[in-house]
């Protein structure tokens, strides 16, 4: 079940696919704290192999980086997984969860390697 601010694009069936989801959030928290966890999912994957891995902040937003291989219904896949608190524009200063992943089967990853990157490469986020 993805939330209805979910978009999910794909050459296929199921793969390669790419992900996008923003939702709100509420309450009071340190962002860049709690983005420090925000990948730990993925690694918590079947047979997860890091691969490369990042918090540095992303359009001046906390960001956490993950990307990895791992095993899913008997495929191999490799995936880059990207979240992001943004905050909108004051007064509001309203948050949300901005999370990009984009998955190819792993024996496929070379071949869609443009592809993949033109997606990542195109991922902003912006205050607005």
């Amino acid at each position: 079940m993805l939330p209805a601010t979910t978009l999910v694009t794909g050459k296929g069936d199921k793969f390669p696919r790419a992900i996008l989801s923003v939702v709100k959030l509420d309450g009071d928290f340190d962002s860049h704290e709690a983005i420090k966890h925000g990948v730990v999912d993925a690694q918590l994957s079947k047979n997860f192999r890091l691969l490369d891995a990042s918090n540095e902040d992303f359009d001046d937003f906390p960001s956490s980086m993950v990307q990895g291989t791992y095993d899913l219904d008997g495929q191999r896949l490799h995936s880059w997984f990207r979240m992001v608190i943004a905050t909108g524009s004051e007064p509001a200063n309203q948050r949300y969860l901005v999370q990009l992943s984009v998955t190819t089967p792993a024996d496929e990853a070379a071949e869609q390697a443009a592809d993949v990157e033109a997606v990542m490469n195109g991922f902003t986020v912006a205050a607005k």
